[in-house]
């Protein structure tokens, strides 16, 4: 427990003493015998809450054992206000505000919560009462401490409230970022970041879908980098890695923001050039491969890869994004034959 050290003159150890004639006034005498049943309070909520039938989650054991630590204070508080009329501390309130964030953060019910302090709202009133009784302590007196239960249990269920709402606030938040995370992940490669194939499917379908409409063309351009078996012997995976990243921010950074560039596989890339014909989308075939054979600087030396690319456009080459795809592919072939490119890789 940490927010105590003003609890410590009611605890059960400091009242074994003979008290003082001041002591002895009601409201002391009464705060001081309801801090006496400050366990037995505990008990009682414990076993009342059992009888209940638990909302949702199946209680977490570290909610339990928080929520009795809780109860305990919260009578503790209780007990000083009715025998010195000390209000209750920033520091207490929050210990007491965060058994909702840990209910929020262990899904437990916020019916849970909301009964829990019903129940300590009744016990105590319970407690007082019975104690009053046998201290004959005056009606006034007994009805303040009830009215500071009341206030204290009002209070502390909407800092309670308050506390699991802001908590489910930032879970939400954070299964949202999640969600994208994860949305990302299965749509982009893991290693440059680019669209994968099943992102590139869409887009292709997409722009099928879109120049039909608009009797336009797009072309299709497959990449295949050349020399780069020898790159990845020579620098290992993790150097390979590393080019490859380069290749793709290059060719990122060469076409337009309308355009997509992704990684169809290995050392394969393919780029959709939204809106572009025949003879633009061979121009820039050409312009990427002088972009990609400029050489790379890497570990201080110099890296050269090289790439071959096909075009395909639509319709004339395919009006799917199979079709496309394979006759962009034939495209690149026929270009490495004719260029006398070696496959090895």
């Amino acid at each position: 427990m940490q927010p105590l050290q003003q609890i410590d003159r009611l605890s059960p150890e400091t009242l074994d003493g003979k008290p003082t004639q001041d002591e002895w006034s009601p409201g002391r005498a009464l705060g001081h015998a309801l801090a006496l049943r400050a366990e037995e309070c505990c008990d009682l909520c414990y076993a009342r809450a059992a009888a209940h039938t638990w909302a949702g989650r199946p209680p977490d054991p570290m909610y339990t054992e928080r929520s009795r630590g809780v109860n305990w204070l919260a009578t503790m508080m209780t007990a000083r206000w009715v025998a010195y009329g000390v209000p209750v501390s920033a520091d207490e309130m929050l210990y007491i505000a965060e058994r909702g964030e840990l209910a929020a953060s262990l899904q437990q019910s916020i019916v849970n919560i909301t009964r829990a302090h019903l129940i300590w709202r009744d016990t105590i009133g319970e407690i007082l009462r019975d104690e009053a009784s046998r201290l004959n302590t005056p009606r006034e007196v007994v009805g303040n401490a009830l009215r500071a239960v009341r206030m204290s249990c009002d209070a502390n269920l909407v800092q309670m409230a308050r506390a699991f709402d802001t908590r489910m606030d930032e879970l939400s938040s954070e299964l949202a970022t999640e969600r994208e995370t994860l949305l990302h992940q299965a749509f982009h490669d893991p290693l440059t970041g680019l669209p994968n194939r099943v992102l590139l499917y869409d887009r292709i379908n997409q722009a099928v879908l879109t120049t039909r409409r608009n009797a336009g063309t797009f072309a299709i351009l497959a990449i295949d980098l050349d020399g780069f078996k020898a790159v990845n012997d020579s620098l290992g995976h993790d150097g390979g890695d590393i080019v490859l990243q380069h290749v793709a921010d290059r060719l990122v950074h060469a076409v337009r923001e309308s355009d997509t560039v992704a990684r169809h596989g290995g050392d394969e890339f393919t780029v959709l050039l939204a809106g572009m014909a025949l003879a633009s989308a061979a121009a820039t075939a050409q312009k990427l491969e002088a972009l990609l054979s400029q050489v790379l600087c890497f570990g201080g030396e110099g890296i050269s890869v090289g790439a071959t690319i096909g075009v395909a456009t639509y319709p004339s080459d395919g009006d799917d994004v199979h079709a496309l795809l394979s006759a962009a592919d034939r495209a690149m072939y026929r270009r490495k034959r004719e260029r006398g490119t070696s496959r090895e890789r």
